[in-house]
């Protein structure tokens, strides 16, 4: 039989990745970078011992996923840095979760036989210390001529508080997602997006406190100056102020922020509140994180 060709071999791997990024309704825009980055260290690793698989199934072949588990995870196929500096626990995850999604495509059993054990989760936030960070954001809001960016992290941080919402489930709110004055009292709509789900979730609603309304109501008010020159934007959550993207071109304020960005301007309302905020009883330093101001579940049993 005429052995493969790097080019037939690589392309079969294309192939392969092209499939598992099509899996469970498409993989997003992270996963399909991972899923290629995983692909070029199995080439590599199939360079370096110089045996080409037949097929896209061969690249998924037991023995073959081992070698490359351990030569990889020990930092043997880095294209930057030292190479034998071992890869952190976080990268060891990525590519066995790569791995899975490619059998599957392949139509394979699971070739990965190890498990890398996810670290230990970090503390929520103590009632006592989120209790006093939120009474401190929302006494900065109170001024009629409260910056926007007070306003807006008060009631992002009162949200995350009280429906208990992740990063990426505050960034994907938008406008009509609320409900303040209804019948049933204010409430919340939003998607549940927790990080191991592998298919949507149905969406949940949650009533919020008078407080919480209010901060919303508030921060309603200064959203719909910002997006006067973006009138389209339904996101909750918008930019101050203009900035420049990547290529330089100019962007208005008003537009949606992202995961990032929100994960930012409640990092800036954290380090203000911990400077504030310091010594006073029954405070802690709170960690920049906003998914760590939810209600510990297991405190409130």
């Amino acid at each position: 039989m005429t052995p493969p060709t790097p080019r037939t071999a690589t392309a079969a791997l294309d192939r392969l990745v092209a499939r598992a990024g099509e899996l469970d309704g498409g993989a997003g825009p992270s996963r399909r970078r991972q899923l290629r980055w995983v692909a070029g260290e199995l080439a590599a690793h199939a360079e370096r011992v110089g045996t080409l698989p037949r097929s896209p199934a061969g690249w998924l072949a037991p023995e073959r996923v081992a070698d490359y588990l351990r030569v990889a995870d020990a930092g043997g196929l880095r294209r930057r840095g030292a190479s034998d500096r071992p890869s952190p626990d976080a990268t060891r995850r990525v590519r066995r979760a790569c791995l899975r999604l490619m059998a599957r495509a392949a139509g394979v059993a699971e070739p990965v036989t190890d498990a890398v054990p996810l670290p230990a989760p970090h503390p929520r936030v103590e009632p006592a210390a989120a209790s006093r960070a939120l009474a401190h954001w929302r006494g900065r809001t109170v001024p009629a001529h409260a910056a926007p960016g007070e306003v807006r992290a008060a009631a992002m941080a009162a949200l995350v508080h009280e429906a208990s919402l992740r990063s990426g489930e505050l960034a994907a709110l938008r406008v009509a997602d609320l409900d303040l004055t209804g019948p049933d009292g204010p409430a919340l709509t939003y998607r549940p997006r927790p990080p191991a789900a592998r298919a949507p979730l149905a969406p949940v609603t949650v009533g919020l406190s008078p407080s919480t309304a209010g901060l919303l109501q508030r921060w309603l008010s200064v959203r719909a100056d910002l997006v006067r020159a973006t009138p389209r934007t339904r996101a909750l959550w918008v930019s101050l102020r203009a900035n420049h993207d990547g290529d330089g071109v100019r962007r208005p304020a008003g537009l949606p922020l992202q995961p990032g960005g929100i994960r930012r301007a409640h990092a800036r309302a954290v380090t203000e509140a911990n400077t504030r905020l310091a010594g006073a009883p029954d405070w802690a330093p709170l960690p920049r994180t906003p998914g760590l101001l939810r209600p510990d579940p297991l405190r409130a049993r």
